[in-house]
């Protein structure tokens, strides 16, 4: 399987202590969220637990997906910042069970 990054703009945002990034990956075969964690993941040099996948977008027709990121400098603060449908889908939290 490849995919690559084409395009990535990152901001650091100091206030909370993450990183928000844009980025543009190419693929041959369909992506999961776990794998564009660690491929974003290994671009840093950081844990994948780190990153949480806000948005990924795949383009209809392409072989492209645009994906909007965090980067943590620890699983703490992402827990305390991010909604919990987020941390769910990141898999850093479970469902309640009713």
């Amino acid at each position: 399987m490849t995919m690559s990054i084409d395009k990535l703009s990152m901001v650091e945002n100091k206030l909370v202590g993450r990183r928000e990034v844009q980025a543009s990956i190419s693929y041959t075969k369909p992506l999961t969220r776990e794998e564009i964690k660690k491929l974003i993941a290994d671009h840093f040099r950081t844990d994948p637990a780190k990153v949480v996948v806000k948005k990924a977008a795949f383009s209809t027709g392409t072989h492209s997906v645009k994906v909007h990121a965090h980067l943590y400098e620890a699983v703490e603060q992402a827990l305390k910042l991010e909604p919990e449908h987020i941390l769910i889908r990141n898999k850093l939290a479970e469902k309640e069970k009713k």
